[in-house]
């Protein structure tokens, strides 16, 4: 619980601004955004992922077992998709 103020930022923008970048470039994203909330106090898990923050092991699962690659990419990429509440801005080759 004393972490979560940051790994909601962390997943907040991570959800609303990393859709259209790819792998590498959103895992740069997530490190500046920790460094960034480390520098301002801001608890958060050393350990921070965005899909295991915002998704269930057991939906992860479901999506493999529908044909959904198992790479951290889809895996983002389907995290997105159910966790926006409108329409996510992402691109998927």
């Amino acid at each position: 619980m004393t972490s979560l103020p940051g790994d909601v930022l962390v997943a907040a923008a991570f959800l609303s601004y990393a859709g259209p970048f790819d792998t590498v470039y959103r895992a740069r994203l997530v490190g500046e955004w920790l460094e960034a909330t480390r520098g301002s106090t801001v608890p958060f898990s050393e350990s921070f992922s965005f899909t295991q923050f915002l998704a269930k092991p057991t939906d992860v699962r479901d999506w493999n077992i529908q044909g959904l690659p198992a790479d951290d990419f889809s895996t983002e990429n389907g995290v997105i998709v159910t966790r926006c509440s409108r329409w996510p801005l992402m691109i998927d080759p």
